[in-house]
């Protein structure tokens, strides 16, 4: 059954958008990014394996809980594209907007005609059920990979971040979206000697003289709490800004299980005032530069490869995903001193592995505060990814 009517090219190829609705389909629809972007020298592969759990709701528990069609467009019988089009009730149910989502959107090569029809049976899917709103990219949500990549395609991206290619801004712009939200990704450079910024260093002395105040590594020894702990701080310090969707019990056991393998005790430190826990700062080893030449497959050799990148010779790159710092703390001395000791604390902790370069991603234009610390660290906006929306 076509979710949008047939179109014809001068070729007399027909392009069609239809639900991905067989095991084949599925194995189509994760092969669209390796066909469109696999040439690309700027690209990174991401493991199939983890793609392929992402789609999956009895491996992935957010999208358990969504309603959602996965879609590909073909000319002919040749596979050109591909979209989800969902439905979120922790969103829905948050900021009753009847806005449903769009993501997961690539075509093969450039091709404005596959973009529109993927786009228009995504938007008549989300119609007939009601939604008056549509919005994307998210692959699945503000707490997975989202926006769509529109400055910065000339560096590869880092883990859990998209890439794309420039034609699909235009393409949906002429379709009537606009910019909902922009997110940056700042470029830490951390040199051969780390050492942080005047700015920095002052704040570091400050908590230094607090006694109220004090960091810690994690405690490996009690990690599934350590992880419940920094996303109930993170739920707090992010619940005002825009799109937050609190992460469920059953994704913070995934998220902890997923990500165990990549945290090292040194790369989460968690601040606390007056002996309550106030923040945290998270950095992860770029595992987009340990998979670069797999393809995205661990077999046969890959998984001894990957092991020796990440466990032997290490990453020169790494990624700040996650941060927070409590509300009420937000805006005061004692926060900002405790956030940035925790940050710098990390980050040097890193470079001792030689790391040299973090991406401290995504964070909203709007979230002022993040913006103002990145110009303090000396750390410029190098990539930025949009948020699209559109009446329906």
């Amino acid at each position: 059954m076509n979710v949008h009517a047939s179109l014809n090219k001068p070729s007399d190829a027909v392009l069609s958008v239809r639900k991905a609705g067989s095991a084949a389909d599925r194995k189509a629809f994760l092969e669209v990014p390796y066909r469109a972007y696999g040439h690309l020298p700027e690209w990174r592969a991401p493991l199939r394996f983890e793609r392929a759990a992402q789609i999956d709701p009895a491996r992935n528990p957010a999208l358990a809980r969504m309603t959602c069609e996965m879609m590909l467009a073909r000319r002919g019988n040749e596979v050109v594209g591909r979209i989800a089009a969902f439905t979120n009730p922790a969103h829905l149910t948050r900021y009753n907007d009847q806005t449903g989502h769009f993501g997961f959107l690539d075509t093969v090569s450039p091709d404005p005609e596959a973009t529109a029809a993927l786009m228009q049976a995504a938007e008549d899917w989300l119609r007939a059920r009601g939604m008056q709103k549509i919005a994307g990219p998210f692959n699945f949500s503000v707490n997975e990979e989202c926006g769509l990549l529109i400055e910065g395609f000339e560096t590869p991206p880092v883990m859990m971040m998209p890439h794309g290619r420039p034609d699909y801004a235009p393409t949906l712009e002429s379709l009537g979206y606009g910019k909902a939200m922009d997110m940056h990704a700042y470029n830490m450079r951390l040199g051969e000697v780390y050492q942080a910024p005047e700015a920095l260093r002052r704040l570091t002395k400050a908590f230094a003289k607090d006694s109220t105040l004090e960091i810690r590594m994690l405690n490996t020894r009690d990690y599934e709490n350590e992880i419940k702990l920094i996303l109930d701080i993170f739920d707090d310090a992010w619940s005002q800004n825009w799109g937050f969707v609190p992460f469920g019990k059953d994704e913070i056991t995934h998220l902890a299980n997923e990500l165990k393998p990549l945290i090292r005790k040194d790369g989460l430190w968690i601040g606390s005032i007056d002996g309550e826990p106030a923040c945290f700062t998270l950095l992860l080893p770029n595992l987009n530069e340990a998979v670069e030449g797999l393809d995205g497959r661990l077999l046969p050799f890959g998984w001894a490869q990957l092991l020796h990148r990440l466990n032997i010779k290490g990453t020169r790159t790494a990624r700040l995903p996650l941060a927070g710092l409590r509300r009420k703390y937000q805006k005061t001395k004692r926060g900002l001193v405790t956030m940035v000791a925790a940050t710098d604390a990390a980050l040097a902790a890193q470079h001792a592995r030689g790391v040299r370069e973090v991406e401290a991603s995504w964070i909203l234009e709007s979230n002022r505060d993040l913006v103002n610390l990145m110009s303090l660290w000396d750390a410029p906006k190098y990539k930025t990814y949009r948020i699209y929306g559109k009446s329906l």
